[in-house]
């Protein structure tokens, strides 16, 4: 059985509130990281995407509604979870703002954990390879950081799966191939397209350059290929 877990930030300024929520979703697998403010927030969404995002609503809590409200306009998008003392104010007020799920204190974590579940299994998108620069995505998708297995499958057919981990490529399977090669064979088509599938555990780690160096090498290894300058690499399917 595949185990979905997620990348989550929570923000919450009662910071002993907010250890204990964080330790039961680690016990659960998920990466999770604490924000003390909305502020705080901001500067880290700012540098890497969350797969969920979890605001706890404070006595005066303009700014973590105005979060929630931002939040849902950043790419990518996390699904957002307000926590809160009972009030039917307040949970119009984040289901308005575009909250995907508001939790009354004493926060159901075994309602939460379902949610979380659900975001997994939903998580995913598709889009043409042609429209999008494969390796500029890639590179998008590294900085993001998170987990998540990126699927790229060729006008022709041929899936390769890209396993991504916190800003790292760490294992490439296309067709026979894997590692490396996998990686620049996939990184070489011309045009398909791609969707992301929830994240599990490689069989074992074959990629451990840094990620910037293999997107340069990705790129002179294409640039060489379309140009004919590499006559015996293969870019497309077709080439076989």
């Amino acid at each position: 059985m595949v185990k979905t877990t997620c990348s989550i930030l929570i923000v919450d300024a009662d910071h002993s509130e907010a250890k204990s929520l964080a330790g039961i979703l680690k016990e659960n697998g998920h990466s999770v990281l604490v924000a003390r403010d909305a502020g705080h927030a901001v500067s880290i969404l700012e540098f890497r995407g969350f797969d969920v995002l979890i605001v706890d609503l404070a006595a005066s809590h303009a700014q973590d509604l105005d979060l929630i409200s931002w939040a849902c306009c950043i790419c990518p998008k996390p699904r957002i979870v307000a926590t809160g003392y009972p009030s039917l104010k307040d949970e119009q007020s984040v289901s308005d703002r575009g909250a995907d799920l508001f939790l009354r204190k004493p926060v159901d974590t075994n309602k939460l954990t379902r949610f979380l579940v659900q975001s997994r299994s939903r998580s995913s998108f598709s889009g043409k390879v042609n429209d999008v620069d494969i390796i500029e995505y890639v590179q998008f998708v590294l900085l993001c950081g998170g987990k998540t297995i990126l699927e790229v499958t060729s006008t022709m057919g041929t899936t390769s799966r890209l396993f991504i981990s916190e800003g790292h490529v760490v294992h490439a399977e296309c067709g026979v191939l894997q590692g490396e090669q996998a990686l620049y064979r996939c990184l070489g088509w011309r045009e398909g397209s791609f969707s992301h599938a929830p994240w599990s555990e490689p069989e074992r780690v074959t990629i451990r350059k840094p990620g910037e160096f293999i997107l340069v090498e990705a790129v002179r290894k294409r640039d060489d290929a379309w140009t004919g300058n590499n006559v015996g690499a293969p870019v497309d399917d077709e080439q076989d």
